[in-house]
């Protein structure tokens, strides 16, 4: 009959044991307090809502999106271009036109060489483009591309508004630049606000035919005689620089100014003059005074406008 196995321990023996289960205890306990440890030792969780996007955005891995509630709108976002035919009524204008259909007034002048906006005719036929922009006739060595660059304009703009399907076009064309807007001093002259009045006077002598007030011989007047108290500050009525300056026996003390598109400005019988010959003056700074000097019958400015030479009506150009 076997006897059962008996196991005899040294000191030895006994001593790494204990360490073995000292070494095992110590493990279980770190485990356990990992356990309840309140982080979470996972794979962190996407980001919710604005701050997920927005974190997203500033990375600029990917461009951010809505919600897919919040990403559908229920309108037709692709505008055509088009062309509206519009009878113009009394009472019309340009501002009252381009505000009903929320466009620009350059829209509107541009689109049909409109050079004096105040005069709109009742019965007369415009075309009103649906969305703001300006024509332009391509000229030669143009490229869509060179006028998308230009006119600060996409070129895909360009080519969906014109149904135009490559960069190559023939010059002499008319196509349409939407969003382009019109150079500030062609806008200005259509709506007649170019010019400033160069004085606050009393309107003595409209532009036109008129009986001399000193022989009484009809003549043609071909400015606007403004009276004011003599030494009353004469303003430039519009930038531009001082081309002549002396004395005249008809129009007295008087200055002539040079300006942009051709235009020159006249101011005569003056009383006095504060500029010099060649000097670069901004609109509304003074250049004399109001006097009376050479063919005059009181203190008065005689304002004229001329075109490449030609007298205009001032009226046609001030702004009110």
């Amino acid at each position: 009959m076997s006897r059962p196995l008996t196991v005899f321990y040294t000191g030895e023996d006994k001593e790494k044991l204990l360490v073995v289960l000292l070494a095992a205890g110590l493990v279980f306990a770190v485990f356990l307090f990992f356990q309840r440890l309140p982080v979470d030792l996972s794979v962190p969780r996407p980001l919710e809502g604005d701050v997920r996007r927005h974190l997203i955005s500033y990375t600029g891995l990917v461009s951010p999106r809505a919600p897919d509630s919040e990403d559908k709108i229920p309108l037709d976002l692709l505008e055509s271009f088009v062309w509206e035919s519009y009878t113009i009524k009394p009472g019309d204008s340009i501002s009252k036109i381009a505000a009903a259909r929320s466009i620009s007034m350059d829209a509107i002048i541009a689109s049909n060489s409109i050079t004096n906006a105040r005069r709109l005719r009742a019965g007369e036929v415009i075309r009103i483009p649906n969305m703001d922009g300006i024509p332009y006739t391509v000229k030669k060595g143009d490229t869509l591309s060179k006028i998308s660059s230009a006119q600060g304009v996409p070129l895909e703009a360009i080519l969906d508004a014109n149904d135009i399907q490559n960069d190559f076009i023939s010059p002499g064309t008319v196509i349409f630049i939407p969003g382009a807007k019109m150079k500030t001093e062609e806008l200005k002259l259509a709506l007649g606000e170019l010019f400033i009045y160069p004085i606050r006077g009393r309107l003595t002598s409209p532009y036109g035919w008129r009986n001399d007030p000193i022989s009484g011989v009809r003549r043609y007047h071909a400015a606007l005689d403004l009276a004011a108290p003599t030494g009353t500050p004469i303003k430039a009525a519009m930038d531009g620089r001082i081309v002549t300056l002396g004395f005249n026996s008809v129009y007295g003390k008087y200055i002539i100014m040079s300006h942009s598109n051709g235009f020159q400005t006249l101011y005569a019988h003056m009383n006095a003059t504060s500029v010099g010959q060649g000097a670069y003056v901004q609109q509304g700074a003074k250049i004399g005074e109001v006097g009376s000097t050479g063919y005059s019958t009181g203190p008065h400015l005689h304002f004229g406008i001329f075109k490449n030479g030609k007298a205009v009506n001032p009226l046609e150009f001030l702004n009110p």
